[in-house]
């Protein structure tokens, strides 16, 4: 397969000889923010339910055909004002999770040092396949990410608008890119913010990567994670 990336545009018109286009859209800003959120379930924020209008508005020009969405309650309230906005079906699905981080749920860095020393020296020394404590193996995620991918591209519509986490576009960039596991937190996804894949007659592409991050109000010196 070939891939392209081009991180500058969300609502560029599809790819010549495109037949399906899934955008990926990390959900809005939700509590916890700074600590390891994966099936933990915080709501959005006040700052995330306010960016919502934003983000419809960023969409419209080439609205969804189907929404789908993380059955977590960030993602949900996300993508629910999303499909109602755009008069279209919302279908969950478990799978569009984030990964499970275990007992460092909750956590920030610090306290995982503090707590977990030998699992936090050995999650920084082979990340992102050291398993933290009761949690989800990066193998297992990556499994759950591709299968989901190829999944939706087979049952994919002209757009449809996929509401997840960073961590598993991160994921999906990474393996249709083909880069190495460990440079996966190089790839930027901001809350609100939407990677594009396309699906061509015989080869995919990657037409956007964290698009709408400035418009979507990055704070100062906030990166990608």
């Amino acid at each position: 397969m070939r891939y392209a990336a081009q991180p500058d545009c969300l609502l560029q018109s599809p790819a010549e000889n495109a037949v399906g286009r899934l955008v990926l859209l990390r959900h809005a800003e939700a509590g916890l923010r700074g600590r390891f959120c994966g099936l933990s379930n915080p709501a959005l924020t006040s700052e995330g339910r306010n960016a919502i209008p934003r983000i419809i508005e960023r969409l419209s020009p080439l609205p969804p055909c189907t929404v789908w969405s993380s059955d977590l309650r960030r993602a949900k309230q996300t993508a629910s004002p999303i499909a109602k906005h755009f008069a279209v079906a919302l279908r969950t699905s478990p799978d569009l999770r984030e990964i499970n981080f275990g007992q460092w749920e909750g956590l920030t860095w610090g306290d995982i040092e503090a707590r977990f020393p030998e699992d936090a020296r050995a999650y920084s020394e082979c990340f992102p396949h050291h398993c933290p404590p009761g949690g989800e193996s990066f193998h297992d995620f990556q499994k759950r990410v591709v299968a989901e991918l190829e999944r939706l591209t087979k049952m994919s519509e002209a757009q449809t608008l996929v509401v997840t986490h960073g961590g598993f576009i991160r994921t999906a960039v990474a393996w249709i890119l083909g880069m190495p596991d460990r440079h996966i937190l190089r790839i930027g996804v901001d809350y609100g913010t939407a990677t594009v894949f396309e699906k061509a007659a015989n080869h995919g592409l990657v037409t956007a990567i964290n698009a709408g991050g400035l418009a979507l109000g990055r704070r100062k010196g906030e990166g990608g994670k």
